[in-house]
């Protein structure tokens, strides 16, 4: 357990957790915190015998939450990313949705979708621009049906996403 805790190893969260008394707080094994002196330390088998020896979860790991540590809002705004494919969301449009700023946005993005906000909602809207292009759509079109503004802009990002120029699709058919 010390082991699991010294090397914050997400493997064990839920198996145990880890109450340090100095603080009064509980964390998973995983937690990013500073870790604690292991004489401050003690293992609980659950949450429960944490809450019940009087610590509470931790802000960071979000141990009282767990397996569900996902703020709500981020399925929320994944969604809303995913149905808006036709145009460009900025992030004051972000930060409305999930009532957080965009620092805290971000930090969730990448630690929970692997990329930016901005360019995980690219990627979808390029990824729907591929799918017109391959179902008939002209390339200028399904740029322009994602909120590109110039071909060549469009054409640069699909590029870049796919290895491809969208005219390659047109090409292939």
């Amino acid at each position: 357990m010390v082991k699991a805790m010294t090397e914050s190893d997400s493997q064990y969260d839920g198996k145990f957790y880890t109450g340090v008394m100095t603080t009064g707080i509980y964390c998973l094994p995983s937690c990013k915190a500073k870790i604690p002196k292991i004489i401050n330390v003690v293992f609980f088998a659950s949450r429960e015998e944490a809450i019940a020896f009087g610590l509470r979860g931790c802000k960071r790991c979000k141990s009282e939450f767990y397996p569900d540590v996902l703020p709500k809002w981020l399925p929320a705004v994944i969604d809303q990313m995913k149905n808006n494919r036709n145009g460009k969301l900025n992030e004051i449009k972000l930060t409305e949705m999930s009532g957080c700023d965009i620092s805290t946005i971000r930090r969730y993005f990448k630690e929970h979708v692997g990329m930016s906000p901005m360019a995980f909602h690219r990627k979808l809207r390029l990824e729907y621009a591929k799918k017109l292009i391959e179902s008939g759509d002209d390339y200028f079109s399904a740029g322009y049906n994602i909120g590109y503004e110039s071909s060549s802009g469009f054409r640069e990002a699909f590029r870049k996403e796919f290895g491809m120029s969208p005219g390659s699709l047109i090409d292939g058919r």
